[in-house]
């Protein structure tokens, strides 16, 4: 989705979703550190709405696993933690396989040429080194499997579990790695898989592709991001 696309999203979406997404964004792009306190009033102020759709947004977000809602104590982003990523991790992998052995039965050639195009794109943001438009490539992709697939409701779940293996992919960019050539290699297989009608090949290109625990769990464990957690827990 190009950038004006997106800004005319946002702008005709309800305040209660704007506010939603804009929090939300905050938290997986680490501007809003992993067990940072939140205050409803300081983030309406600085959106420009009132508190309500603030905090229809944190019970959303908590639903997610994104933030706790502490009673008599405040609201604070979630900690990331191995347990919370590797269930997140299990979840998304079953959600999405399943995903793309459909997506295999009900492509068109049309729907190829689509995903075909995506991956030149996350290509080109490779190539340029751009990580954060590389990252929103990936997401779009995975987006763009389920409208194949014809499963809407996946594509809510998804969104929903993926929220803090997304918040681990943003610290290994700012750590400065990238797997952007497995990636794409793995996108590749998964469209071939589409491609050739062949459920059972997409669903295990899928499988292979979001196999990465030990990744994640690597990075979990490392001591940035231990530093990182300790310093806004404090």
């Amino acid at each position: 989705m190009s950038d004006i696309s997106k800004q005319s999203e946002a702008q005709t979406a309800p305040v209660s979703q704007r506010v939603y997404e804009d929090i939300r964004e905050r938290i997986i792009s680490l501007a809003l550190q992993p067990g940072a306190r939140v205050s409803e009033k300081d983030i309406a102020a600085q959106i420009g709405v009132s508190k309500t759709p603030v905090r229809e947004a944190f019970i959303r977000l908590s639903d997610e696993g994104l933030m706790e809602i502490r009673p008599q104590s405040g609201s604070y982003v979630s900690e990331i933690t191995f347990e919370k990523v590797y269930e997140s991790l299990m979840l998304r992998r079953a959600l999405e396989m399943a995903v793309a052995a459909e997506a295999a039965n009900q492509r068109s050639t049309l729907d190829l040429l689509n995903l075909q195009d995506m991956i030149e794109q996350q290509q080109a943001a490779a190539d340029a080194a751009d990580r954060v438009a590389f990252f929103e490539l990936d997401t779009a992709f995975h987006r763009g499997l389920a409208d194949i697939a014809k499963m809407p409701s996946a594509i809510r779940m998804i969104r929903m579990v993926r929220g803090t293996v997304d918040r681990v992919q943003r610290l290994r960019i700012s750590r400065g790695e990238s797997r952007h050539a497995q990636v794409i290699e793995a996108h590749r297989a998964i469209v071939a898989g589409i491609e050739a009608r062949d459920p059972e090949a997409a669903s295990a290109a899928m499988d292979r592709h979001l196999n990465c625990v030990e990744l994640f769990a690597q990075i979990i464990r490392s001591p940035e991001v231990r530093e990182r957690v300790a310093q806004a827990a404090g």
